[in-house]
């Protein structure tokens, strides 16, 4: 009779034993399962106390201008809380100071512990002071600030990129076998990228020259006919960054125009002066070789639905992205070591990437991501 009764014990020590590891196995199994995020109505909605439920609340104060900058921080921030399990909530503002400031008095009323402000204008001092000053941490991603009081600083670094951009593109150009030509620099305001464009490629590639072409016309089909003309009258031209993210289109239009004509009409060699000016270096003419046919290979700046598109279709051989995603990324995991007291970098830096065709699905699917949230995609 022992026997059986220590027998039984043995089955029914067992069976719980299995009932308890296929408990553990549903909770890790729910635990890997992406809670869905809240849809943009849901996101300005009040948010329970959420201290009421021991867990910290996180918030992220910004413009909400619809444009993809903004929803490219904003999905960072949520998509980073959500990892790393907090309750969050976007604070919408009007991008003045007083529209700051309000949107800072809501988030005290609610007792959130740790904020990111967002601010391109820099119209945040007063809201941040105050936000510090009732002892909310504060961390400001992607634009430098000087604010005091401020946990951190998370910015999008600048120093290499243009670096990386001008090498990238000149190593396409090699890749291609040309031993020189023009790199052409195309937006409304060119002046800064030109001088850094300029440096590196007389580093690395002195058989390349740098160019710049600052756009006039102000509308779109004139800005195409302008681009296109220069483009037509100089065709040793093989190469071209774009700095206005939404002047990437106008840049493939102005190609393809430029090629047509040439195709249908042909057009007079160039034929550059060197300068009169004293003591200035001359004008290279181009070689003659460079000037039967018009092929440029495109890199464009910011990833915009119109860009990934053009990119999509191999119109843009390259994509340099605008890190917001990142930036609001990395400062939502700043946020989180400053609620467990850990140490931070007062100032830290994101890298600006550029997207090739090899590294593409990353941030593919990123962007398609925030597209599906908030209703953008076409």
């Amino acid at each position: 009779m022992k026997r059986q009764i220590a027998f039984l014990l043995v089955i029914a020590l067992a069976l719980f034993g299995i009932g308890c590891a296929a408990s553990r196995e549903n909770a890790e199994e729910l635990q890997q399962t992406a809670m869905p995020l809240e849809t943009p109505d849901q996101l300005g909605q009040s948010t329970q106390n959420a201290a009421d439920k021991g867990f910290d609340l996180i918030g992220l104060i910004i413009h909400d201008d619809g444009s993809e900058r903004a929803c490219m921080t904003m999905y960072g921030f949520l998509h980073t809380a959500e990892n790393l399990s907090y309750a969050s909530k976007i604070y919408r503002a009007d991008p003045s100071a007083a529209g700051m400031l309000s949107a800072v008095e809501d988030a005290i009323a609610e007792d959130v512990d740790a904020l990111l402000v967002f601010d391109p204008s820099n119209q945040s001092n007063e809201a941040i002071a105050r936000a510090v000053a009732c002892g909310i941490k504060v961390v400001v991603p992607y634009y430098a600030c000087s604010t005091e009081g401020i946990s951190a600083n998370i910015i999008a670094d600048d120093s290499e990129y243009y670096d990386e951009l001008a090498r990238g593109l000149a190593e396409r150009m090699t890749e291609r076998s040309l031993k020189s030509g023009r790199i052409l620099i195309y937006g409304a305001d060119t002046s800064e990228c030109y001088a850094a464009f300029s440096a590196s490629i007389a580093a690395a590639y002195p058989q390349f020259r740098v160019d710049a072409f600052n756009r006039t016309a102000a509308d779109e089909q004139g800005a195409i006919d302008e681009l296109a003309e220069f483009l037509l009258y100089n065709r040793d031209v093989k190469g071209m960054y774009v700095v206005d993210s939404a002047a990437g289109s106008i840049a493939i239009q102005a190609r393809a125009q430029a090629q047509r004509i040439f195709r249908e009409e042909g057009t007079p060699s160039p034929t550059p002066e060197p300068s009169l000016a004293p003591n200035a270096t001359p004008v290279p003419t181009p070689n003659p070789g460079l000037l039967t046919q018009i092929t440029i290979t495109v890199f464009c700046n910011g990833l915009s639905g119109s860009n990934y598109d053009l990119f999509n279709d191999n119109d843009i051989y390259a994509l340099c992205i605008e890190p917001y995603y990142e930036a609001a990324a990395e400062a939502t995991m700043v946020l989180d070591k400053l609620l467990h007291g850990d140490a931070v970098q007062a100032v830290s830096r994101v890298n600006r990437p550029i997207v090739y065709n090899e590294t593409a699905d990353k941030y593919k699917a990123i962007f398609e991501q925030m597209q599906a949230l908030f209703n953008l995609a076409g």
